[in-house]
């Protein structure tokens, strides 16, 4: 198995920071680029960290601001400048990982 490796992000204003590790490296994942509408609309690209490798952000920083469809995937949203950080599952096949937008450069 890949050595996992270490990122750190933010949203668009730095207040909402995270950072997550993954193996194998981010240049060797497969980057998704879902087809819901949220994720169309918005033009995210994904990758899925398990939960363990995943530290969130303050939760001062960020607010769950939107359910749609099921209401079964919260999407989180900066409090300051509404950038969209990470969506959670609460389905139980998919709770151990977190729905990461991907941002270069890393």
């Amino acid at each position: 198995m890949a050595e996992a490796k270490s990122y750190a992000g933010s949203c668009h204003c730095g207040q909402a920071k995270y950072s997550f590790s993954l193996s194998p490296p981010i240049e060797e994942q497969e980057v998704v680029q879902c087809n819901c509408s949220i994720c169309h609309i918005n033009g995210y690209l994904l990758v899925y960290p398990k939960i363990d490798d995943f530290e969130f952000p303050r939760e001062d920083t960020v607010k769950v601001a939107y359910r749609f469809g099921s209401e079964q995937v919260p999407h989180y949203f900066c409090t300051n400048c509404g950038t969209s950080v990470y969506a959670r599952s609460t389905i139980p096949r998919f709770s151990h990982i977190v729905a990461l937008n991907v941002l270069p450069p890393w």
